[in-house]
């Protein structure tokens, strides 16, 4: 698997940085449930969580995305977080560890190939949960599956239908962006999360995207 930044996207956003995981051959049924919780110890969120909305208005696209980070953290503070399903409530419990938004996906779905990218416009997204197709505004910053179908829009907004993990997932990637050095990083997140799922996994690889190191390959 390949998971690449474009060089589009870069010369829109030359800070972006990606930490991510691979997980592969997973034991999903092994992993406990258990709702993700804001640790007591977080630092507190509500000017990151500015400095999310500053940007997500200024970059193209629907201006009611959000960072996915402040829909965890508002449910947390008001007690409203429950289970989902195992590997999204441990992605979600990375999210909040490191206070920075994670995406996870089923590699299986997606095939060979995971890309940040500028949308043409043209390309296709089926909602979370259902509902008509749409195509993201031309610009925007999304994740693309080796056809161009859109995997999440405006970089960790909404999430497709098509590729998120399922009870059944047994190969899944995670990925955390960090658009630049004002924001938090994913690696302690990324820590928590490898160290959750290595007992239930085959195989976990880890890796950084930025502009001097724009592509990850599994095979190499």
């Amino acid at each position: 698997m390949r998971v690449i930044l474009s060089p589009a996207l870069l010369e829109a956003m030359p800070e972006m940085e990606v930490s991510g995981l691979l997980a592969l051959d997973l034991d999903a049924a092994a992993l406990p449930a258990r709702p993700p919780a804001l640790p007591e110890t977080a630092q507190d969120p509500d000017a990151l969580l500015q400095d999310w909305k500053r940007l997500y208005k200024a970059l193209p696209g629907d201006k009611k995305a959000r960072c996915s980070l402040e829909y965890l953290v508002k449910a947390a503070q008001k007690d409203k977080l429950r289970s989902i399903l195992p590997l999204v409530d441990l992605y979600n419990q990375a999210s909040l560890i490191s206070l920075a938004p994670f995406g996870g996906e089923d590699v299986d779905r997606l095939g060979a190939g995971l890309l940040l990218d500028l949308a043409r416009g043209d390309e296709v997204f089926l909602p979370l949960g259902g509902g008509e197709p749409q195509t993201p505004l031309p610009g925007e910053a999304v994740w693309l599956n080796g056809a161009r179908e859109v995997v999440c829009r405006c970089l960790n907004w909404l999430e497709s239908d098509r590729f998120k993990l399922t009870e059944g997932s047994r190969n899944a990637v995670f990925v955390s962006e960090r658009p630049g050095a004002g924001f938090p990083s994913g690696e302690p997140g990324i820590d928590w999360l490898a160290e959750r799922l290595r007992p239930h996994a085959g195989r976990l690889v880890r890796f950084r995207l930025c502009a001097m190191e724009p592509v990850f390959d599994a095979t190499a």
